[in-house]
């Protein structure tokens, strides 16, 4: 008996094959990684069943498998089960497939903790001869109505798509059972890994399993920032735009915040400042772009929003905002979802959303007026648009050297606009200024370094440089000393638009 790597696909032969094409293929895809899956103490947080998002890592693995797809398949029909993790995978999937995604609710959900495969032979005896053939699965058994619903649902869906490639995105538990009812064998335990893909197809008039667990779009050591690239477009826009998601990915990819720290006091005063400007409607459909710990869209449905989907290309940041959805555990935070996309090409129809909110995210890119531009057309008629950015100093020399401290401390940073760079850029992507406010808090140095993890090189610059212009102002930011503290202001422009 020969063995082979967890990440290589077991295949069957299909040396025997005639050349004739299959009658229909039938992908199934194991959703990725998800926070329960991660983490122990969530799972005992919250409901066993309960439905989570994904980690950062089951991100990254759901774009890996999407670019791999992408290059080395032709699927015709995409579907997936009614999960959050198979559907955010599914959704990702669609995305650079350019598929619809249809959600089949006949799928059955998680496979309950304590259900336990019909037992067909003695665990402790230690030989394979009295494994099989099994004896029926009770159809009125848990198992045996999990098991009836799947395949009742898989049917359908492969006769309803006959001559065509079917991609199914599922939990490894109904993958597992699904390879059983074709086995025959179901007390056989199946391990299947997170994305793995098992094909199974018709072909001269018999079911033929061409591979299990296939994993080879999962290649050693690849980095998280590699996998943002294909969303970014072609041309030198592509590769601009490119660079810039890799900056930023990389810039929040190390910052870890506890739930305290995310639900900060200052924090949540400073989100609550401007939804009281926003006025969002109650029962609105809203777009979080770059939600970062998802802390605004908990907020907007805890005050009435209908649905709030938080869009953000750090993996990293989508885990933590995706932790303190599940640890708030309340009816309003189940309103909320998060997805992973890049601002300038989000994965929506048109006129999908009531509102959509840019809060610290312009002053990331070199091509805002592609991100607002992306935000107008999902917008529906008489929707808002709410900016809330770093607003730069009207003085030349210090608004260089503000833009000079912001990028030392977040690399990420491109420049701060000012209030007329904000106004052009709402009214090229063809919205209509209805209210403007300039803003401006009060920040302890330290604090907002912690804000970003800064390490101990940029903490001195930030601080040698700001300490510098502390008598001239230099950087316009109104810089003091209290004490053995720093402090300054942040001054932010908030901005609200309407669609015509």
């Amino acid at each position: 008996m020969s063995t082979t790597p967890s990440s290589a696909p077991l295949l069957l032969s299909t040396d025997h094959l005639s050349p004739s094409p299959p009658d229909v293929r039938l992908l199934l895809i194991c959703h990725a990684e998800g926070m329960q899956n991660r983490y122990t103490a969530l799972a005992q947080r919250v409901e066993p069943t309960a439905d989570s998002g994904l980690t950062a890592y089951g991100w990254e693995q759901t774009s890996q498998l999407a670019q791999w797809l992408a290059t080395h398949e032709t699927i015709d029909v995409l579907v997936t089960a009614p999960l959050l993790q198979s559907r955010l995978t599914a959704q990702r999937l669609g995305q650079a497939l350019n598929l619809p995604v249809t959600v089949d609710n006949r799928i059955p959900g998680r496979l309950p903790p304590d259900l336990a495969l019909p037992d067909a032979w003695d665990r402790e005896d230690r030989s394979i001869a009295h494994f099989g053939p099994n004896p029926p699965v009770d159809p009125a058994s848990p198992y045996g109505i999990y098991l009836h619903g799947l395949v009742e649902a898989l049917d359908t869906i492969v006769r309803d798509n006959w001559g065509k490639t079917i991609a199914v995105v599922l939990s490894g538990n109904a993958v597992a059972t699904t390879l059983r009812h074709f086995f025959g064998g179901h007390a056989l335990s199946v391990a299947v890994s997170h994305t793995a893909i098992t094909e199974l197809r018709r072909q001269d008039g018999a079911w033929l399993l061409a591979y299990a667990n296939r994993r080879e779009h999962l290649p050693a050591g690849a980095l998280a920032v590699q996998r943002q690239r294909a969303a970014a477009g072609d041309g030198a826009n592509g590769a601009e735009l490119a660079a810039e998601l890799v900056e930023i990915t990389h810039a929040y990819e190390r910052i870890s915040h506890t739930r305290e720290e995310l639900l900060d006091a200052k924090r949540i005063q400073r989100l609550e400042h401007l939804l009281k400007f926003a006025q969002v409607p109650k029962n609105a459909a809203v777009l979080d772009v770059g939600t970062g710990g998802g802390q605004l869209a908990l907020l907007l449905a805890e005050e009435g929003a209908g649905e709030v989907v938080g869009i953000d290309i750090s993996p990293t940041m989508l885990e933590s905002a995706e932790w303190l959805r599940l640890s708030e555990r309340k009816p309003s935070a189940e309103r909320v979802s998060f997805r992973l996309a890049p601002a300038h090409a989000l994965p929506f129809r048109d006129e999908r959303f009531d509102a959509v909110i840019c809060r610290l995210l312009l002053h990331h890119s070199h091509k805002p007026q592609a991100i607002l531009t992306e935000a107008a057309r999902l917008l529906r008629h008489n929707g808002i648009l709410l900016i809330a950015d770093l607003v730069s100093a009207d003085d030349a020399v210090k608004r260089a050297t503000q833009n000079a401290i912001e990028e030392k401390r977040n690399p990420s940073h491109v420049a701060a606009f000012s209030a007329e760079q904000y106004r052009k850029l709402v009214a090229g992507a063809g919205l209509v200024v209805e209210a403007e406010q300039t803003v401006s808090f009060e920040r302890e140095l330290e604090e907002w370094l912690n804000d970003m993890q800064a390490d101990i090189g940029a903490r001195t610059v930030v601080r040698d440089m700001i300490e510098a212009g502390l008598e001239t102002d230099a950087a316009g930011l109104n810089a003091r000393r209290r004490g053995d503290k720093i402090f300054f202001d942040q001054k932010l422009f908030y901005l609200k638009a309407r669609k015509p």
